[in-house]
């Protein structure tokens, strides 16, 4: 069996993913091999040749990484659609990083990953993981971008205060709303700033 377009899956796995080893090209189904490849959530299309005497060409096209997703202990990879999968090559996917603390995420993924995450909360992170540090305050010496199950998404700054984004809805909009408050207060204490209505600021200490 040959095997090609992995980057994210060893070969091995593809080929013990298709159900075809050990098993004559008669009494197999290339669709039923297509089929089970699809389940791998590294897999977003895949096609299946089957030829006499005991041939099978198994060509993939997998997942594009945007970013790193990280539920409790472990770091997937994430696509814009927002499938997490897990990847043998560790410079698969671009430094950007968001931590999702919510149970049902951390549920879904499981083992083994999938369409775990909504599409828009993923580019509303992975954009909010391009804030570099002192972009927002000097004091945001290390920002962290979390996927809270109360506040939404939140960037915690390193130093002690976080912004509370809430939806991705007005991302831009809110995170301009936030600039503009921290660069008033650039020395003041805070605890948070909270944008979640673009109409409405709030920040504590007042």
């Amino acid at each position: 069996m040959t095997v090609s377009g992995t980057r994210h899956l060893a070969p091995a796995a593809v080929v013990a993913a298709t159900g075809l080893v050990g098993r004559p090209v008669f009494s197999t189904s290339a669709t039923d091999a297509r089929t089970a490849l699809l389940r791998l959530p590294a897999v977003r299309d895949a096609q299946v040749r089957l030829s006499l005497p005991d041939r099978a060409e198994v060509d993939l096209v997998e997942r594009v990484a945007i970013g790193r997703w990280v539920t409790g202990a472990v770091e997937w990879y994430v696509d814009p659609d927002g499938v997490l999968f897990g990847s043998i090559d560790p410079a698969g996917a671009p430094s950007l990083r968001a931590l999702d603390d919510r149970v049902a995420t951390r549920t879904c993924a499981g083992s083994s990953g999938g369409r775990c995450v909504d599409p828009a909360v993923v580019a509303g992170a992975l954009r909010l993981a391009r804030i570099g540090p002192g972009e927002l305050r000097a004091d945001a010496v290390r920002p962290e971008v979390h996927v809270d199950p109360v506040q939404g998404l939140v960037v915690r700054s390193g130093a002690g205060w976080e912004i509370r984004f809430g939806t991705p809805d007005d991302l831009e909009q809110k995170l301009s709303n936030a600039k503009k408050v921290l660069s008033d207060n650039p020395t003041r204490r805070l605890d948070y700033v909270d944008v979640r209505s673009p109409d409405r600021i709030v920040f504590s200490p007042q």
